[in-house]
């Protein structure tokens, strides 16, 4: 593996753009062309890589508007945890067979659900918001049978979970409590006409054909609770939340068959890994970290499926930058190996359904 040690840390970085950053550290610019070139030129290379227009990487700008989760409140396993997690992976599973060696909810014809839709969330770091919504809505059209398919607001999530939420990064237990607790509204993408808060975060940046952005950070969205921002919507207020009856954080770390069983069986899940700066200009392939000395922060992402490809195997996995980066939005990462810790935390709720969904 090529490791770029060109991303050294250089200063304590205390302010971006005139607010607090979460970020400890200032990275240097890097010249796009030369991290594509050290990719795709790396030895026995299993994806590729593209400049997508960029002449430089402003790490510093990627990783505050591109990333977001607050790691510190999921990643530790206690020495007991671990510990079980080992002798579970070391029992037998005659049944793993029952399941296919490839599948993914985004290619399958098993469901009408709406599930291959690729959210944007701009230049906000809003991904906890946006990958929770988003397993949410596929899991609640999933267990009506494709009945609603509407979806859930990460515009309300954004604005409504906690002032610790926001922009600048948010806490995953603190996402899923907010849907276990007050539960969520409906809404789509920015200008959708889906539901009641739509995104109101125009899609801007590199991914979108260098499309400029209003301002180098989006602001948090004000909370409207159940007040409605889509003029499409057949009510000005929201009139009722949507909920879950309980969620569950677990781990592939040793063995990933209940997680495959998990999603197979009742729909995508959240994951949420380290990103390095060589992921952001990934293109096609299986991913597997190239380059970068630091990770540039945490980001939370939905796995929709699984496969295997020359020997290979992966997870399937649905960003939140806009159909054109990546395979069209998704990404594919090594599965079994905890790629950048990607297989530590993952999470998954169960929907709260009523008479009338």
């Amino acid at each position: 593996m090529i490791l770029l040690t060109s991303f050294l840390v250089l200063t304590v970085q205390q302010v971006v753009n005139g607010e607090i950053s979460k970020h400890c550290y200032t990275y240097p610019k890097v010249i796009a062309e030369d991290l594509v070139r050290t990719i795709n030129e790396s030895p026995e290379p299993t994806w590729k890589a593209s400049t997508y227009g960029f002449k430089e990487l402003d790490l510093n700008l990627l990783a505050s508007t591109k990333l977001g989760v607050e790691m510190d409140d999921l990643q530790t396993f206690s020495a007991t945890e671990i510990e079980k997690l080992k002798k579970e992976a070391q029992k037998p599973h005659y049944v793993e067979d029952d399941l296919p060696e490839n599948f993914s909810w985004a290619k399958t014809n098993r469901t009408t659900c709406p599930i291959n839709t690729i959210r944007d969330q701009s230049n906000c770091g809003s991904c906890w918001a946006v990958a929770t919504a988003s397993v949410f809505s596929d899991r609640y059209c999933i267990k009506t049978e494709g009945n609603f398919t509407t979806p859930f607001s990460h515009q309300h999530l954004l604005g409504c979970t906690h002032r610790s939420c926001n922009c600048n990064g948010g806490y995953m237990m603190t996402v899923f409590n907010k849907l276990l607790t007050d539960g969520t509204v409906t809404g789509g993408e920015y200008e959708s006409d889906q539901g009641c808060q739509q995104y109101s975060i125009r899609p801007c940046g590199p991914f979108i054909h260098n499309m400029p952005c209003e301002r180098r950070t989006a602001r948090t969205p004000l909370c409207k609770q159940k007040r409605c921002n889509n003029d499409w919507y057949e009510h000005k207020e929201e009139p009722k939340t949507y909920k879950i009856s309980s969620h569950t954080w677990t781990s592939a770390y040793y063995n990933d068959y209940e997680v495959r069983k998990q999603i197979y069986n009742h729909g995508p899940v959240v994951a949420i890994f380290w990103v390095y700066a060589d992921f952001m200009l990934y293109k096609s392939g299986i991913y597997e970290r190239r380059a970068g000395y630091r990770p540039l922060g945490g980001h939370a992402v939905k796995i929709v499926g699984w496969g295997v490809e020359n020997y290979k195997k992966y997870w399937h996995v649905a960003n939140s930058w806009g159909k054109y980066w990546g395979e069209n939005g998704y990404f594919r990462i090594r599965r079994g190996t905890n790629e950048c810790a990607i297989e530590r935390n993952i999470g998954f709720m169960t929907p709260q359904i009523d008479k009338s969904s």
